[in-house]
């Protein structure tokens, strides 16, 4: 990365306070790095969030897409009803003691909480769709994508995530996957290894800064 490269997003993490406590600097540069990448190699594709609680993400991605003066539409996907139910899948390998307490409906942010936060920051609002991920019509979803960032928590969320958002995505598109270390969330890396166990990406996942990367390598 080049000195240009990096004050740009320097200057973002100035300018963007963190809002919540579910990402971490590292983590934010990380995921701005990498769309950064996306734009500079003209990669084809709109960019989508998939789950984005009151919008922290969301914000700096919006705003290195504005600096960019990107015509890529940024579109954002949530229940605003907070977690769905967990699944066998989610269960975490450790003594129920030890465990989070994730219940449905838990991290529930209204829509409007999250166009007040945009609003506050004077970000353009993204394209918002509200609803779970399965449910939403795939005419709701771009035809082609760049850049996907995936923060569903659960197995089924993931999963529903790459169902909707992989056969979209332009070879060199980039796929972040939030939480996939973490023990308490089994879930998710459970989801994408069963998703990429038959697709070319299988074995291809990167980690940096406790964020899982794939890259689309074939239409």
């Amino acid at each position: 990365m080049t000195v240009a490269q990096h004050s740009i997003i320097d200057d973002i993490l100035k300018i963007q306070p963190i809002i919540s406590n579910m990402v971490i600097e590292e983590q934010v540069r990380t995921m701005l790095e990498e769309l950064q990448s996306i734009l500079q190699e003209g990669i084809e594709g709109d960019v989508v969030e998939m789950g984005c609680h009151m919008g922290t993400s969301s914000l700096f991605l919006q705003r290195l897409l504005k600096i960019y003066e990107s015509d890529k539409a940024f579109h954002v996907y949530d229940s605003f009803e907070g977690l769905p139910k967990q699944t066998r899948e989610d269960t975490p390998d450790c003594p129920p003691s030890t465990r989070h307490n994730f219940k449905e409906g838990n991290l529930q942010v209204s829509r409007e909480k999250f166009v007040k936060n945009f609003v506050e920051a004077n970000v353009d609002i993204p394209i918002l769709h509200k609803g779970f991920f399965k449910d939403i019509p795939n005419s709701e979803y771009p035809k082609t994508v760049s850049f996907a960032f995936f923060d569903g928590d659960f197995y089924g969320s993931i999963m529903d995530s790459f169902t909707k958002i992989y056969p979209r995505m332009s070879v060199g598109g980039k796929i972040c996957i939030h939480d996939y270390e973490w023990q308490m969330l089994p879930g998710v890396a459970k989801a994408c290894e069963d998703f990429l166990a038959d697709k070319p990406e299988k074995g291809t996942i990167t980690i940096r800064n406790s964020l899982a990367w794939i890259t689309k390598l074939e239409c």
